[in-house]
């Protein structure tokens, strides 16, 4: 999985994000909920989730795929929403739909390779699961599952409470926000140094040292994870994995968590 990695990594490095940050950053006109037929999530993971080394395709590529294989539907979206305006108008909008959604799974797919790079405790994720908020599955022993939520640290929380399940029948026991930011040491820093409220001094600290001991920017400014994060929360759950609740779900907010391993990076492994 060391060479997924590696290999992941690489083509991360490889997007022009810049170009597509020009190109795609202010278009926001299909905005409504994509129906079934059109959520691109099967697509991505079948490109970017694999199992061995190999290349993977620039998003145009993707997009021109995706694109091509989902016409039908396409046709029915934009009759239903954009009736009169031009195919190339719905076809920008939808790329930079996609394209959103792309950049996001990627990120989260790069936390869960250096998981299955660096951690002893099986993760599994699939478009079906990931379709329910939960971008990842950790099953630290039998008969008990633990569900990651690997967000920006702007997010929504769209997947807490008792309505989490993981499979048909199956729900998560504990539900783990794993936070990541796309702001800078140094400007973290800068608000910590100008809060006012404790709290608030407090949070922006947690977030410096996420930033500058778990992240990492790629050579094109791609948000990437050091191996000491997912090595961190899988020792965060194998201390609680013995103790949780029988019946009731364990939320783990983004703060408690960096809170948390913060202490625990303290510790030799």
């Amino acid at each position: 999985m060391q060479l997924v990695l590696m290999s992941f990594e690489e083509f991360l490095s490889s997007i022009p994000l810049d170009r597509y940050r020009e190109e795609l950053l202010t278009v926001k006109t299909v905005e409504q909920d994509l129906p079934k037929a059109l959520n691109p999530l099967p697509d991505i993971y079948s490109n970017y989730w694999v199992s061995e080394v190999r290349q993977f395709p620039n998003y145009d590529e993707f997009f021109d795929n995706w694109w091509r294989d989902h016409q039908n539907q396409i046709n029915e979206f934009k009759n239903k929403y954009f009736w009169g305006c031009s195919c190339e108008f719905v076809r920008l909008g939808f790329k930079a739909r996609l394209y959103r959604t792309l950049i996001s799974v990627l990120t989260q797919f790069h936390f869960s390779y250096t998981w299955l790079a660096n951690c002893q405790m099986p993760l599994y994720t699939s478009a079906e699961i990931d379709m329910k908020g939960i971008d990842a599955v950790i099953q630290p022993k039998e008969g008990i599952t633990i569900a990651l939520q690997i967000k920006k640290e702007t997010y929504r929380k769209e997947a807490r409470g008792k309505g989490v399940f993981v499979e048909k029948g199956k729900k998560a026991k504990m539900v783990i926000e794993v936070p990541y930011t796309i702001t800078t040491p140094e400007e973290w820093h800068k608000l910590e140094e100008a809060a006012r409220k404790e709290a608030t001094k407090k949070r922006y600290s947690l977030f410096r040292w996420l930033s500058s001991a778990l992240q990492r920017r790629l050579s094109n400014g791609f948000i990437v994870f050091e191996p000491l994060y997912p090595r961190l929360v899988e020792r965060y759950i194998a201390q609680r994995k013995d103790n949780l609740p029988v019946s009731d779900m364990v939320t783990v907010s983004w703060d408690a968590l960096l809170d948390a391993i913060m202490k625990l990076a303290d510790e030799p492994f």
